[in-house]
């Protein structure tokens, strides 16, 4: 099965691009420090090629999300018919012929071009559910072991009443019933925090290894660009960044009207992918000038391009199960960047900073009581520095990654793997 001896092959699987999901990089590039020969499958090209030559990376072409709905989205009626269908608002009908071409799709980009390219290998750590259906008869057929990294709580990331019809009647369940066959035959199962954890436990009866998701500075680039300079922003300017993708657990309408009460000099920035889909609701007049967002960074630019700002933001809204048990990439980027933090309660944040004094909690989010603990850290930001430094120095990726080598080294040294009837099993997931 490998292609020299002694050498394990692990392929680590994600939908998106490697640029976008600096967990997998993490986690690919702990596989190749642990001797093994770690290939990285991305379900869409990332523009640049930042990883080194220890990380083999393979490119399938679009995901799933970009080509079934980005086509759509470019096209303003099409989008429109979309919606409609999507909200219930054709009826059952509507629902039904959106999710016969949403299955089309899938199929496509999750199995069938996936299977034809997936290199053969003895471990495959798949870093979302989807793309289980092209992996499981190739691991079954070669005997290699699988590992199921879930980043959130899938189930609940939003609640029933929040999500549309569509979502809700038919896309929730059919990824409800592929992760939990993934969950049953993977050979370990991990996620981000234990509050994630719990809550898998109790739906899947299987509690899941937690690996944080830590910042490794060893993969830094020193000579990574500067979000100040980037935005133009002078030594009076306050520059307070949140790291991340869009979610829509982030409290945006909140910071935005936080950053109406400021001082002209303040400045935030939303650091990440995505935000295009909600700057239609921000005051425009605040993006033309003071609210900054995009500015995607590598993976291994994150952290320096942040160490020029004064504030990091982490201001969730725990609207649903998921996000009270989040514990995201985000927070831990901006403790590497040794900056004060301004968060809203979340239980598994508050664990990790352990009573350290590190900036400002907030009981609950609403915009002046975020301006007022934002002047506050302002005041306070040399103090507020050094415990965050300290704070870095504890929550450190080596500590996670010795407990990730322990489970793949139990797990590569598994002599059986998880049995199942393939081709049941296939023939199951494309009637679902």
């Amino acid at each position: 099965m490998t292609d020299r001896p002694g050498c394990v092959i692990t392929v680590s699987v994600t939908p998106i691009a490697l640029e976008a999901d600096s967990r997998a990089y993490r986690i690919a590039c702990t596989l190749a420090d642990s001797g093994f020969r770690s290939i990285v499958v991305e379900g869409r090209p990332s523009r640049n090629r930042f990883w080194d030559e220890r990380l083999e990376v393979l490119s399938l072409g679009q995901s799933v999300a970009e080509s079934f709905s980005g086509s759509a989205f470019r096209n303003g009626r099409l989008r429109s018919v979309v919606t409609a269908l999507r909200e219930g608002r054709i009826g059952s009908p509507g629902e039904a012929m959106l999710y016969a071409a949403f299955r089309a799709h899938d199929w496509r980009y999750h199995y069938h071009i996936p299977r034809a390219r997936l290199p053969v290998a003895d471990l495959y750590y798949l870093h979302s559910f989807e793309m289980h259906r092209a992996v499981m008869p190739i691991a079954a057929r070669n005997g290699a072991r699988i590992i199921y990294d879930a980043h959130d709580f899938y189930r609940e990331i939003d609640p029933p009443e929040a999500q549309r019809s569509f979502d809700r009647n038919r896309l929730r369940p059919f990824y409800d019933r592929l992760e939990s066959q993934l969950v049953a035959t993977a050979a370990a199962v991990v996620t981000v925090s234990d509050g994630v954890a719990e809550q898998m436990e109790r739906v899947f009866g299987r509690r899941p290894e937690v690996v944080r998701n830590c910042h490794d500075d060893r993969r830094d680039r020193r000579d990574g660009p500067d979000l100040r300079r980037i935005l133009g922003l002078t030594g009076a300017d306050r520059l307070c960044v949140m790291i991340g993708n869009y979610k829509s657990g982030m409290a945006l309408e909140i910071a935005a009207a936080a950053l109406a009460l400021l001082p002209g000099n303040f400045h935030f920035a939303f650091v990440g992918r995505g935000y295009e889909a909600v700057a239609g609701t921000l005051p425009r007049k605040l993006i033309a000038s003071r609210l900054h967002l995009g500015n995607a960074f590598d993976p291994d630019k994150v952290v320096p391009s942040i160490r020029s700002a004064d504030i990091g933001l982490v201001i969730y809204e725990a609207y649903s199960e998921n996000y009270r048990c989040a514990l995201p990439n985000g927070f831990f980027q901006i403790v590497a960047a040794g900056l004060p933090i301004v968060r809203g309660h979340l239980p598994e944040i508050e664990a990790a900073i352990g009573g350290h004094p590190v900036g400002v909690c907030l009981p609950h989010l609403d915009p002046a009581t975020l301006a007022q603990a934002i002047l506050r850290c302002a005041k306070d930001a040399a103090a507020l520095r050094a415990n965050a430094a300290a704070l870095a120095r504890e929550l450190r990726w080596e500590t996670e990654a010795a407990r990730l080598r322990s489970l793949i080294d139990s797990v590569v040294a598994g002599s059986t793997p998880v049995a199942m009837d393939t081709t049941a099993r296939e023939l199951s997931w494309h009637r679902g």
